[in-house]
């Protein structure tokens, strides 16, 4: 069965500065939303009713495959004839519409899938009670929307059939949400915004003369306790075995003591292993670095914990 997504998207802002249906909520407009959600619940023909800004918002859909038509009265109609306009380019071959304005970013694919069940002439989603959006009208109506002259726009039209409709309950309350005013957007988009969760982190390294002692030094001190091997000790922190050397000695030199001491090899063999200095800068090393991570914390906490 054939189905079109009515976007209505022609009407001029009132309560607030901007064009609603461009508004972005964590990065995405409401309309690429609304495009989203309806592709997601199987419906393919989309028709947005242009009319304010109706150029600046056919580029902001380049990419996407809807089709475009423009209420030339935008500025001095309503809804319903955007409505009216929308419903008499739909196709020869559509059974039902799905009408929704521009300016209601939480449409929900399941929500569109039951409405798309009901076998009623028209079917709208109740969320305690509350009606919301999308409409779903079958053509069976579509003569009567386009001749409907009545007050309250949609809303009015669609009272009048209330024994053809169902009202589709559902348990999600986008459907309610749409944006009006700048308050409304400012309140979804703190609703949208991820909390601000920010990490300190820092590196310590010691300098001391022309030596950096840091987490690569001490991590090669360490493997090379670890091996009883400098050679091995170098493979395992992921040095090449010169690098190992001169980072080595570099420090013995700035820290004026042995770090490693080298055994010859013999009867049992050569090897390296950490000195009562080499093991003592090792270990001040992990210690400071456990103090600088216990004190990031606390001024984490004291920055933005407490204040975001």
């Amino acid at each position: 069965m054939s189905t079109t997504a009515l976007i209505l998207a022609a009407g001029e802002p009132r309560q607030m500065d901007h064009f609603q249906p461009m508004l972005k909520l964590s990065g995405k407009s409401v309309i690429r939303r609304q495009i989203e959600s309806f592709r997601a619940a199987g419906v393919e023909d989309i028709l947005i009713v242009t009319g304010y800004h109706a150029g600046m918002l056919e580029r902001h859909l380049s990419g996407e495959t809807v089709r475009f038509v423009k209420n030339e009265d935008y500025a001095s109609t309503d809804m319903m004839a955007s409505v009216q306009c929308g419903v008499r380019a739909l196709g020869p071959s559509c059974e039902r519409v799905l009408i929704t304005p521009g300016d209601v970013p939480y449409l929900h694919p399941e929500t569109i899938e039951k409405l798309l069940r009901s076998p009623k002439p028209v079917a709208i989603p109740s969320y305690r009670g509350s009606a919301g959006h999308p409409a779903m009208v079958r053509r069976a109506f579509f003569s009567a929307l386009l001749g409907y002259q009545g007050e309250r726009g949609l809303r009015g039209a669609l009272a009048q059939w209330k024994k053809d409709t169902e009202f589709v309950p559902t348990d999600e309350n986008g459907m309610l949400i749409d944006i009006n005013t700048e308050q409304d957007y400012r309140r979804e988009q703190r609703e949208q915004t991820p909390p601000v969760s920010p990490v300190l982190s820092a590196a310590l390294t010691i300098q001391v003369r022309e030596a950096c002692i840091d987490e690569r030094s001490i991590r090669l001190l360490e493997c090379i306790e670890l091996e009883q091997s400098l050679q091995r000790g170098a493979a395992r922190a992921e040095l090449s075995y010169s690098n190992a050397w001169l980072t080595l000695n570099r420090m013995e030199e700035a820290l004026g003591c042995r770090l490693v001491e080298r055994k010859l090899g013999g009867a049992t063999g050569g090897g390296s292993s950490l000195t009562e200095d080499g093991r003592a800068w090792v270990e001040r090393y992990r210690r400071l670095e456990q103090r600088l991570g216990e004190d990031l914390l606390r001024i984490q906490t004291d920055e933005f914990d407490k204040t975001l």
